[in-house]
This record gives structure tokens, C-alpha cells and sequence, in this order.
């Protein structure tokens, strides 16, 4: 009886390391046959949403959400976007957050929106973008940095700075050249000169505030100092004379990087999309961002909050399915030869045990 069964089991296991066999044999062919195949690919928005909901409910935890919202209190300036979209989050979660939290956050709320608080913080705001927060930054500055008043402005700045022997910031002449809108379509590949144009300046914005991690402003200072041609500065007369301060094709990756901005706040708001920019690394980082605002909109910057960056983009994706088949194989093979590397040991054991007696 014992006979029959160890046969039986041979057989299985025989029949699992087959299955196995062709699974991974298909799943290499398939590889073979298509090789731009990629592992991991694009989940629907469907599956997406649904993936990312189910992760904010795991972590979007009371403790995890007072938290935050404590940290944002304790800012200078107080950081009143997150803020705002965190409540969302413990909203929709149907968080109730600690009464003392709440009128913490309802008296510092009404100490920065008052008038003379309000006055007096764009005071600031003209003398160091840096001392503004988001609101205060789109009231006080952004009527001006946005338009293409101050894309001249920031050119002229930079033509006075070259002309005294003074430093040249390439970046904010690189960011003032595309915000102008003249060359963008010429020099920048990934979007309209219309999108570039608005992604630009909204660009200059953040870095004057302080929103550009240390990571990608030095990227693209390095392209800066790559594309621009400052001695070209002595020829700009008019207009049409702006293409000559840049390198063909130099600055495509700001020039994503601020198609990518765009597409921000259109899928969000100004304000949303400036916040979201601390959390960028490169151009990529910002189409991915991006592509989760197409879909969860304003509430994309609570998920990136609680979750993430890095969690929220990997949600993004999911195994193909040649992958996963190609994972089914190998490891049934592997279990399958675990087992008969074990019946290996068993029998090995009985033979020593044997010869012993």
C-alpha cells in the first residue's frame, strides 16, 4: 500500500514539473517570439482606481492622517493645498479626526486668511517668493510670473546680468525663453507650444518658491547650461531673435518636464499641480504623475500623500500576462523539484538507516 502510494506521488509530482515545464517553456517562447514584450504593463484606469483605492484604505489610517495634517500645522508657511487634500482623503475614508486637530486647524485657517494677514504676506511675497505658500504665491505673484511679462522680465534680468559680467542664470533665461512661447514648438519635442508655454512659466514659478527638489534642479541646470547660448544675448532685439539663444533640441527635457506641468493643471488645479512638484525627480516622474491625475484628478495629490510617490506609480502597473505565466511555470518547476529532492533525502535516509541495521 505504501508502495502504491509513493508511486502515486511520483507520478503527481512527474505531472506538476510537465505543467510546469510547458508553462515556462511557452512563457520563453512568447518573450522570444515578441521581444519588446515588456513584464509589467499599464493597468486600465478601471483597475487602477480600484488598485489605489484599496491601498489608501489600508493606509489611510486616522493615526497616519493626523499625523500629516500636524506636520502641516506646523509649517511656515502652513502648507494649506496638502492640507486641504489629506481632509479629502480622511473624508472620503470617513476618518473622524480629533476635535482638538480640528480647531487647530480651524484657528490657523483663520489667523492666515484674514485680511491684514493676507495683505501683509504678499508684502513678503514681493520682497522673496521663497517666504510664500501656494494661495499666497497665485494672489500676489502669479498675475505677473505666469503672464509673459515676466518671461521678459526674467530674459531681461538674465541680458543685464550677462552685460554687467554678473551671473547668468541659465535656467530662469532657459524657462523665460519658453515661456515666450516663440520657439517652443521649434525647440522642444512632447507638446504644443501653447502647453510648453503654460508648463514653463508655471515652472519658474515653483523653483522661485522653492518647489523644484534638489535632484531636478540641478538636472535642469545642467540642460540649461547645455542649451543656452548667452552670448547670443547681445542680438536679441525683437522676438523672432529668441530661437538664437538655444541649441536645436537641447531643452526637449524641460520641455517635457513643463508639458508634463501642463497636463497637472489641467487635470487638477495651478495649485495642485505646483504642489505636486516637490515629488518629481525627472521628466518621466512627471508624465507618470501626470497620467495618475487623468485619473483621480484633485485627489491625486492626497494619494500621493499617504501613500507615496513610489507606491502610487508602482499601483500604476501589473504584471503582463506572458509574465505571470512565465512566474506560474517556474515556480511550480520549483516546488515540483523541492518535492522530489525531498523523496530524494526520504529514501536516502531509509537506505542508510537500513544498511546501519
Amino acid at each position: 500500500m505504501a508502495g502504491k502510494a509513493s508511486a502515486l506521488r511520483r507520478i503527481l509530482l512527474w505531472g506538476v514539473v510537465a505543467a510546469s515545464l510547458l508553462l515556462t517553456l511557452q512563457g520563453l517562447s512568447d518573450l522570444r517570439a515578441t521581444p519588446g514584450v515588456q513584464p509589467l504593463i499599464q493597468r486600465t484606469a478601471a483597475e487602477y482606481r480600484a488598485a489605489v483605492n484599496a491601498a489608501l484604505a489600508e493606509a489611510a489610517t486616522e493615526g497616519r492622517v493626523a499625523g500629516l495634517l500636524s506636520g502641516y500645522m506646523a509649517q511656515s508657511p502652513r502648507d494649506w493645498v496638502a492640507t486641504e487634500a489629506v481632509l479629502d482623503v480622511a473624508a472620503e475614508r470617513g476618518l473622524a479626526l480629533h476635535p482638538t486637530l480640528i480647531t487647530r486647524i480651524e484657528t490657523a485657517l483663520a489667523e492666515d486668511t484674514g485680511l491684514w494677514a493676507t495683505a501683509t504676506a504678499c508684502g513678503r511675497c514681493a520682497v522673496d517668493m521663497a517666504s510664500c505658500g501656494l494661495s499666497q504665491a497665485l494672489i500676489c505673484n502669479a498675475p505677473v510670473t505666469l503672464s509673459p511679462v515676466g518671461d521678459v522680465i526674467g530674459m531681461g534680468r538674465q541680458g543685464v546680468n550677462w552685460a554687467t559680467g554678473a551671473e547668468v542664470d541659465r535656467l530662469d533665461l532657459a524657462l523665460s525663453t519658453l515661456g515666450l512661447g516663440a520657439t517652443a514648438a521649434v525647440v522642444v519635442s512632447g507638446g504644443g507650444s501653447a502647453t510648453v508655454k503654460a508648463g514653463a512659466s508655471g515652472l519658474r514659478l515653483a523653483r522661485g518658491m522653492g518647489l523644484l527638489n534638489a535632484r531636478l534642479t540641478a538636472r535642469l541646470v545642467r540642460v540649461a547650461e547645455e542649451a543656452i547660448d548667452t552670448t547670443a544675448l547681445r542680438r536679441i532685439t525683437r522676438l523672432e531673435d529668441v530661437p538664437t539663444l538655444l541649441r536645436p533640441g537641447a531643452l526637449d527635457e524641460i520641455g517635457q518636464l513643463a508639458t508634463g506641468l501642463a497636463r497637472l493643471q489641467e487635470a487638477t488645479d495651478t495649485r495642485t499641480a505646483l504642489r505636486l512638484l516637490p515629488h518629481l525627480d525627472d521628466a518621466r516622474d512627471a508624465t507618470r504623475m501626470a497620467d495618475a491625475a487623468a485619473v483621480f484628478g484633485r485627489g491625486t495629490l492626497g494619494r500621493v500623500e499617504v501613500l507615496g510617490k513610489a507606491r502610487l506609480f508602482r499601483l500604476g502597473l501589473r504584471l503582463s500576462d506572458t509574465a505571470r505565466d512565465l512566474l506560474v511555470g517556474l515556480a511550480g518547476l520549483g516546488a515540483a523539484l523541492l518535492g522530489f529532492a525531498q523523496s530524494l533525502g526520504l529514501r536516502l535516509a531509509r537506505a542508510l538507516l537500513r544498511g546501519r541495521g
